[in-house]
């Protein structure tokens, strides 16, 4: 699941910072280059490791965006169905059979060392994850690419590939002439990144509480950025982004701001967010180990979360329908026969459900069956006030339903480790897919194809809750064999219908991107009435930000 490269991917390293580290930013809040201002962002994490390897689960772009210094061939939004940004790629085109994809590449791009982007580098960046498969973390699959000339890339694949292609587009390209001479690219740390991006990494800056971009004066998007850089700083948690944001000593963050109307954009016109809708939020089962490999359980765990309270929790709206994608985004892909399924809160229904699956209710009022309490642990990072504060109530709730819940807090780092691994018996999270469409979300939150055993990581971090189910395969094989679209419509409500039934996971909201920010130095960020990106730190809205010359 997406998710952990959205937001739980981890830095390695294991103190978390203390607050005290807006004294650090403080001293760079006005720092320019060249007089364009170095914006400084927040990241709520661990310590940073000097790695910028794109393609390791583990590295320093969750601080921001990798996509700032390695570029993919186009840009995909997150708030908007098949909505494309053509990036290193200027256009592109399917073959009648979709099983062969040609992109033409964008003319005149330069690596930050000066040497051409040509053909070679995509094809190389390619056939690099496809040898490498711990660097394939965005799962792609293909056939065989080839370059024609120097600015043409033709992809083949298997199967129909067209339903794939927002993933297949959105790998970092890296290049060829610095990799090639790579030993070993899965330990390879990338300390001094050679990209195509907006940014280039300033080394001199690097510390493990964060570094600085300065602008690529040189990025093919001619007179962009016109913002001097990007100084990335970390912090211990949201509440304390909240403060440095108010304080002056942060511009820009993606940050859960609990009650923000009150603590952050009352404070002055400058204080500003943008929160769309993207995707859904929930307790992520470990559906491969007890108690979760029971159905029943997982379906009295459903009853008995009070989703509105769950939201409310992190100012999010909640869950309403089963079929587990976010609304209202999604209304026009739910079949006719969920259309007026609703999420019940019932914490009679609970009980009922596990005294019929064998449950007895003890006198400590828990139930328990064959003398073992039911009882789980929900496994979040301690930094992410929103996730803490939804498993408290998740845990008030299912007491009251007889089922003990104990909340364990780790470090980023360790829940990374732990749930593609399978280490885990539930946790809380928010699985994004790279694109916006009801078979990307259920792909990346349910295909049985990424389930392994547990203990074998999950590298691309789709379907960690490790859902195994003949009939959901069925239903991802009939979309992409479809020619029509009542057959696509078919397939897709079929698996609304294993979501409905099954339960591979538990939605409780829907999940928001995050972008907080200050104004004052710049103007240009989305926002409800101009919602042309999401807001979290990017590199797409770095590049529409321009000075106001404060």
């Amino acid at each position: 699941m997406r998710f952990m490269r959205a937001r739980l991917l981890a830095l390695a390293g294991v103190a978390t910072l203390a607050t005290t580290l807006c004294a650090a930013c403080t001293g760079s809040v006005s720092a320019s280059n060249n007089g364009a201002p170095i914006l400084n962002l927040a990241h709520t994490g661990d310590a940073v490791q000097r790695v910028f390897n794109p393609y390791l689960p583990i590295n320093a772009y969750s601080v921001g965006s990798k996509f700032e210094i390695y570029e993919p061939l186009v840009q995909v939004s997150k708030i908007s169905a098949e909505s494309y940004k053509p990036w290193l790629a200027e256009s592109w085109s399917w073959s009648s059979d979709s099983k062969t994809l040609t992109l033409q590449l964008r003319k005149g791009v330069k690596w930050t060392d000066g040497q051409a982007f040509t053909s070679a580098d995509v094809v190389f960046s390619y056939n690099l994850v496809k040898k490498f498969p711990a660097l394939n973390l965005n799962g792609i699959e293909f056939s065989s690419i080839q370059a024609q000339g120097d600015n043409t890339v033709v992809m083949t694949f298997d199967k129909n590939a067209r339903p794939n292609f927002d993933t297949i587009v959105q790998l970092e390209i890296v290049p060829e002439h610095v990799w090639s001479k790579v030993s070993d690219p899965t330990t390879y740390q990338d300390p001094s990144p050679v990209g195509t991006g907006p940014f280039t990494l300033d080394a001199k800056s690097f510390t493990p509480q964060g570094y600085t971009l300065l602008k690529n004066a040189k990025y093919w998007q001619a007179g962009k950025p016109a913002i001097g850089g990007l100084r990335f700083v970390t912090y211990k948690d949201n509440t304390a982004v909240a403060a440095a944001l108010v304080q002056g000593d942060v511009d820009w963050s993606s940050a859960y701001i609990a009650n923000i109307d009150q603590t952050f954009t009352a404070k002055g016109k400058q204080f500003q967010h943008f929160w769309p809708v993207i995707g859904a939020d929930g307790l992520i089962t470990n559906d491969a180990a007890a108690p979760f490999n029971d159905l029943q359980v997982r379906k009295a765990v459903s009853d008995g979360i009070n989703r509105s309270q769950v939201a409310a929790s992190a100012n999010r709206p909640p869950a309403t329908n089963p079929i587990g994608l976010p609304l209202p985004l999604f209304n026009d892909s739910i079949a006719p026969q969920y259309k007026d399924s609703k999420y019940t809160y019932d914490v009679n229904a609970a009980k009922q459900i596990l005294q019929a699956d064998g449950y007895t209710m003890g006198a400590d009022g828990y139930f328990a069956k064959g003398g073992k309490q039911l009882a789980f642990s929900i496994t979040i990072p301690s930094a992410y006030t929103e996730q803490v504060g939804a498993a408290q109530v998740i845990q008030a709730n299912l007491k009251q339903a007889g089922i003990k819940v104990t909340v364990n807090g780790v470090s980023v780092d360790a829940i990374n480790a732990l749930t593609q691994k399978g280490n885990y018996q539930a946790t809380i999270g928010y699985p994004i897919a790279e694109f916006q469409t009801a078979y990307g979300l259920y792909d990346a939150w349910m295909n049985p194809k990424y389930s392994v055993p547990i203990g074998q990581p999950i590298v691309t971090d789709e379907n960690i809750e490790r859902w195994e189910d003949p009939q959901t395969s069925q239903y991802f094989a009939d979309y992409i064999a479809a020619t029509t679209d009542d057959q696509r419509k078919a397939a897709i409500a079929g698996l609304e219908g294993r979501f409905v039934d099954g339960i591979p996971w538990i939605v409780l909201s829907y999940y928001q991107g995050y972008g907080d920010w200050n104004s004052t130095k710049v103007t240009g960020f989305p926002t409800d009435s101009n919602p042309y990106w999401t807001a979290e730190p990017n590199e797409v809205v770095a590049l529409n930000l321009k000075p106001t010359g404060k």
